[in-house]
């Protein structure tokens, strides 16, 4: 940088200042130029190294190559030295293309967005840009890209992004314990799980005396057996039984029909050693099953085929108080990374798309019972306990 500095850069602009008559684009490109060498140097001396998601090195087919790269070659572009639009050699034509460039650029700046990582929000901890308290520590709620459906016991409460639209009184004894929401895109409505039975809420009709409504061909395999999570795959849910003993797999026809399409026994989703299962969730491409261990109480996530077939057998994450307390949750990033959090513990864990875990240490929020993402990722929310909060935050 320093001979690139002596040679071409100081030169050059020792020639612009002398000339009494200088070209005022030369002048710009001058300062452009000085001001990208400035920002270099202060990368390199302030390590502010650019972070890259890579897939996992051992499945690559393709050699990698690595090869030192001289300084000289970070000041050119296209080949072509950035230096050389200083020579006074330049015709017309270069200048009409570089003004073209130079305006499409500018428009390439206005249209780009810039979205935020949900995982960067725990490390940051920027504002919300709304939220509420509440008066319960139930961790129940569920996002669709307009809406969020929060169980706040005894009320079910209805928000946008910016405000309170509905609020439903929920009576346990009338409809059954609430245990769970998802969003369900193919019908454009939530489906609210209870331990022994299955509803729609559908956020349109929200109004003063709207009620859910009850899908009654959808029962437990016995009366013993009880609900415990739910996840929606474009025309099918999936309802997941306590510790797993069964997973029922319900489908809706175009005539609103809902008929049971298999029962997964939890040998055909889990090893012989497992406890059980507490949470199957979906992002969209896959099924996710959190599942604690026999042996060590350790809880890891595997992933699954809409067929519940196992693809991806989960790491061992900490483990749980003990094998009757089911005390997790998981959540989808829809970008093929899922979030793991440990109530017993309060950990959070990051699993990547590669099935790696990572115990994030540096989040600095704390005391969380739920996350839930928007099927777009464009926004965030956040439960919390003591205080108990909801945080909502846009991503995009």
């Amino acid at each position: 940088m320093i001979e690139q500095l002596k040679k071409k850069v100081m030169p050059r602009i020792s020639k612009v200042l002398d000339d009494p008559k200088p070209d005022p684009q030369k002048v710009e490109r001058m300062q452009n130029l000085l001001v990208h060498m400035k920002s270099e140097c202060e990368t390199m001396l302030n390590r502010q190294w650019i972070r890259i998601q890579l897939p996992d090195m051992k499945s690559l087919s393709i050699p990698i190559k690595i090869k030192k790269t001289d300084v000289k070659c970070r000041f050119v572009d296209n080949e072509k030295e950035l230096f050389a639009d200083l020579d006074d050699d330049k015709d017309d034509e270069r200048n009409k293309n570089d003004q073209i460039k130079s305006k499409d650029n500018e428009n390439q700046k206005k249209r780009k967005t810039f979205t935020i990582d949900p995982v960067d929000l725990f490390v940051l901890y920027p504002e919300p840009i709304k939220y509420y308290s509440l008066g319960t520590n139930s961790s129940t709620l569920s996002l669709s890209n307009q809406n969020i459906l929060i169980h706040d016991h005894p009320k079910l409460i209805l928000y946008d992004y910016q405000q309170k639209l509905h609020e439903f009184h929920w009576s346990d004894n009338q409809f059954g314990i609430l245990v769970d929401i998802c969003w369900m895109s193919s019908l454009s409505t939530f489906i609210l799980l209870t331990i022994n039975s299955v509803y729609l809420y559908d956020p349109t009709k929200a109004i003063s005396n709207y009620s859910p409504t009850k899908i009654e061909s959808i029962q437990p395999l016995e009366r013993t057996h009880i609900f415990a999570s739910i996840a929606a795959f474009d025309r099918d849910i999936y309802i997941n039984y306590h510790k797993g003993v069964h997973i029922d797999q319900y489908r809706v026809s175009s005539t609103s029909q809902w008929s049971l399409e298999k029962r997964h026994s939890k040998s055909d989703c889990c090893e012989s050693t497992d406890i059980g299962i507490r949470d199957i969730r979906c992002d969209g491409q896959f099924l996710c099953l959190s599942v604690m261990q026999q042996n060590d109480l350790k809880w890891r996530l595997d992933l699954m085929t809409r067929d519940l077939t196992r693809i991806r057998r989960g790491e061992p994450m900490d483990a749980g108080e003990n094998q009757h307390k089911f005390f997790s949750m998981t959540i989808p990033l829809y970008d093929q990374r899922w979030i793991f959090v440990n109530w017993f513990t309060n950990k959070l864990w990051l699993v990547d798309q590669q099935g790696k875990i990572r115990l994030m240490k540096e989040t600095k929020i704390k005391n969380i019972r739920n996350v839930s993402i928007s099927p777009n990722q464009c926004y965030m929310a956040i439960r919390m306990e003591k205080p108990s909060f909801v945080k909502f935050y846009k991503l995009d």
